[in-house]
């Protein structure tokens, strides 16, 4: 049980840091759109933010795991 909950702490924290750098790809296209360096920049957008929502559904549905997993422990513990 101990293994799974570090599994899914390890999970979460990649997850993050992709959903981190998915921002910082956002932040760098509108920049660049800004500037009128890109073209399609709507597709790419869109792509993107797909992306980022998935990575955030992701991480939810981990945090529930992980708690889920944390009070199984916790009440295996207490049985002991």
């Amino acid at each position: 049980m101990e293994d799974a909950l570090a599994i899914i702490g390890q999970w979460i924290g990649l997850v993050k840091a992709a959903k981190f750098s998915i921002g910082e790809v956002i932040r760098d296209c509108e920049e660049r759109v800004a500037a009128g360096v890109v073209s399609m920049e709507e597709d790419f957008r869109e792509a993107v933010d797909s992306v980022f929502e998935s990575l955030t559904t992701i991480i939810v549905r981990l945090e529930e795991q992980e708690e889920a997993l944390e009070q199984e422990l916790e009440e295996e513990e207490e049985e002991k």
